[in-house]
């Protein structure tokens, strides 16, 4: 111990005249026997104090982990969902492209056809067939079965037939 410093115990004084007037010599410390002694520890549990209870940490790595798989599936499943969805419009194109062409291809029959049912061209290719038209026009009347030959008469004329005009 520095020999300028005084120690006293509690509970006496300084004496005076002795240890000079100096600032450092009049500096007091606690005795080392007075500082609290921590208690034995008992093999026991220890006892419990009032107030929130110190939370132990959980382990960061599955956590982690989790995350880590989460994360991972998402991408996946957004790679699964816009290749499929890649795909699917692949498709689409494709079959409104076969569309568009069945849809020319109808086209062009319905042309065909309307260009077939034609009456000029059909009484054109009779004639190459060898087909003539009967000079002699001929009707049969369903009510009395006769045939009517040539033009007829006002009152045949009246009877409503469906497709003559005469």
């Amino acid at each position: 111990m520095a020999t300028d410093t005084i120690r006293r115990t509690p509970g006496t004084r300084p004496k005076e005249g002795s240890g000079g007037s100096s600032p450092r010599a009049s500096t007091v410390t606690a005795p080392r026997h007075t500082q609290p002694v921590p208690a034995p520890r008992t093999a026991g549990p220890a006892p419990r104090t009032a107030g929130p209870r110190p939370r132990a940490r959980a382990p960061r790595m599955p956590f982690i982990l989790l995350l880590v798989g989460l994360l991972g599936g998402a991408l996946v499943s957004l790679l699964v969902i816009s290749t499929t969805l890649a795909q699917g419009a692949f498709r689409i194109t494709s079959l409104q492209q076969q569309n568009a062409n069945l849809a020319r291809q109808e086209q062009i029959l319905s042309n065909q056809v309307a260009q077939a049912s034609n009456p000029a061209l059909i009484a054109e290719e009779a004639g190459q067939l060898g087909m003539r038209p009967n000079p002699r026009l001929g009707f049969i009347d369903l009510k009395t079965g006769k045939i009517i030959v040539g033009k007829p008469s006002a009152a045949e004329a009246a009877i409503n037939v469906p497709g003559y005009t005469p």
